[in-house]
Parts: C-alpha cells; sequence; structure tokens
C-alpha cells in the first residue's frame, strides 16, 4: 500500500512540476509579446523606425517597393515590399502613403485603428534561409488629394526568439514616388482623347456591399461589362452598349451576393479586353 502511496504522489508531483512549466512558458511568451500599437507608426512617415528593437538603424539591411509609379484616381496598384539582410531568421514590415489608401490583399497584414494609412506584418514571416528576399503585397488606391504622393516603408530582420533586443535590425526603404493622374474631365470636348484603354480597378475595394467600376475608352465603341464568380460563372451584366472616347463609371451592388473573390471583365469589340479581381467582405 505504501509503494502503491508513494507512486500516485510521485506522479502528482510530476504533474504538477508539469503544469508550473506549462505557466512559466505562457508567462514568458505573453511578457515578451508585443502590444500590437508596437508594430505601427514606423515608417519615416509617421515614426523613428523599429525602435522598441534597437533606436539604430542598420543600412545592411536592405528594403525596397516595387510596383506601378503611375496610376489614375480611384485606381488600386499592386506593390510589394521587399526584404534582405540582417539576422534574416524572420520579418516583419511596415508601409504607409500620406494620402492614398493602403489596401490589403492577403492575410499576412493588418491595418490597425490608429493607422489607417499604414499596414504591417500580421505576424512575422520566416526567410528561407539567411540569403533569401522575402516581401509583402500591398495595394494603394490613389487620392483625388494630391498629383503625387509617396510610399514609405520600413523592413525588420529579426532573431525569432520573441524578444525585441538590438541583435533584430531595421532599416528604411528608399522612399517610392507617385504621380496621380486626374481624368475627371476626360469626357469634355476641350480635352485631348486618352492615349490607351484602361480598366481601373474598381474602388472601394475590398467592398460592402457596393462599389465603384471605371474604364476609359480611346475612342467609341460597343462595350460590354460583366461580373463573374470564381468558378468563371456570368452573374451580371453591367454594360452591353455602345459609348463614347473617354471615362466611364458604374456602380456594382453585391448586396445578393456572398463574401468572396469576383472578376469583372470588360470588352471593347476587340479593340480591347481585359479583367481584373474584387473582393467582397460582409
Amino acid at each position: 500500500m505504501t509503494t502503491t502511496n508513494n507512486f500516485c504522489l510521485a506522479n502528482m508531483k510530476i504533474s504538477i512540476l508539469l503544469g508550473l512549466i506549462f505557466l512559466t512558458v505562457i508567462v514568458i511568451a505573453a511578457d515578451h509579446g508585443q502590444d500590437e500599437t508596437d508594430l505601427i507608426g514606423c515608417t519615416e512617415l509617421n515614426g523613428y523606425g523599429c525602435v522598441c528593437h534597437t533606436t539604430e538603424r542598420d543600412t545592411s539591411v536592405n528594403v525596397w517597393v516595387e510596383g506601378p509609379e503611375t496610376l489614375y484616381v480611384g485606381q488600386m496598384g499592386l506593390y510589394k515590399m521587399f526584404l534582405a539582410g540582417g539576422p534574416a531568421e524572420a520579418g516583419g514590415y511596415n508601409v504607409a502613403g500620406r494620402f492614398g489608401q493602403m489596401e490589403l490583399v492577403d492575410t499576412f497584414s493588418f491595418r490597425h485603428n490608429l493607422a489607417l494609412n499604414e499596414l504591417t506584418q500580421a505576424f512575422s514571416l520566416p526567410f528561407p534561409s539567411v540569403e533569401d528576399t522575402i516581401y509583402w503585397e500591398f495595394g494603394y488606391t490613389a487620392s483625388d488629394s494630391s498629383s503625387i504622393d509617396t510610399i514609405y516603408s520600413c523592413g525588420l530582420s529579426i532573431v525569432w526568439d520573441t524578444i525585441p533586443d538590438p541583435l533584430d535590425r531595421w532599416n528604411f526603404g528608399p522612399k517610392f514616388p507617385l504621380t496621380i493622374l486626374d481624368v475627371t474631365s476626360i469626357n469634355s470636348d476641350k480635352e485631348i482623347a486618352p492615349a490607351e484603354y484602361i480598366l481601373k480597378q474598381n474602388y472601394p475595394n475590398p467592398f460592402n456591399p457596393s462599389t465603384k467600376i471605371e474604364f476609359i475608352l480611346v475612342e467609341p465603341g460597343f462595350v460590354n461589362l460583366k461580373v463573374f464568380n470564381i468558378l468563371g460563372e456570368e452573374l451580371v451584366q453591367l454594360i452591353n452598349k455602345e459609348l463614347s472616347a473617354g471615362l466611364h463609371s458604374v456602380d456594382f451592388n453585391a448586396s445578393q451576393l456572398t463574401s468572396g473573390i469576383y472578376f469583372y471583365s470588360i470588352n471593347v469589340e476587340g479593340k480591347f479586353s481585359s479583367v481584373r479581381k474584387m473582393l467582397l467582405v460582409k
């Protein structure tokens, strides 16, 4: 009987010890976790870098943005922010625009309520190796507030130990200039005809439940504009008629549809065709 009691007591002690170890790990992880507000305000537009890790900027960390340098008002461009160098075990990023709207395009990023013009990582992204480059995709929708804008960026290369400290290294990326073109008066008889056909990105995007789709015609033509689901099934025909040259727009109401990815396509008498993706979030 004594042997049995001793065995039970030993098992109880082991269980208690394992429980204490588990709680200790949870507490340590919580202590070293960053507050969400620490992740924002890190670009040259709105902050001083990733100073919760270290105040020293490391120019051996390479950060840069790639994407279209010219957008029309209301058009969303797709961009990538690249990160290389530093400890390169994992990385984080921040991008911000002064006038335009920064757009989420995947689940790797989030926008904080305190910084609506800035995006940052939802979680640290691992490097395959220290020699590799990682990147995040994001969108930028041009505003009519200014004919020029700038995308600011900051990248953080970390030692993946959940502890923000000087072993982690960060750097600003070069300022990425944008030219914003206004085509709202392109239908005027006094205006020169546009140089190219354009199917603009819908805005807002993501949207709920309505969004605006705009396109530009170089010359008059018969236009067919449709919306499809992700299976390629036609859902609605928005336009099917002759239109003049210039800027045109149509509102699309998706109140009867479920959340998800949809596509819209334009065809102009064989002269021009294009397809774009949009995201309905309810």
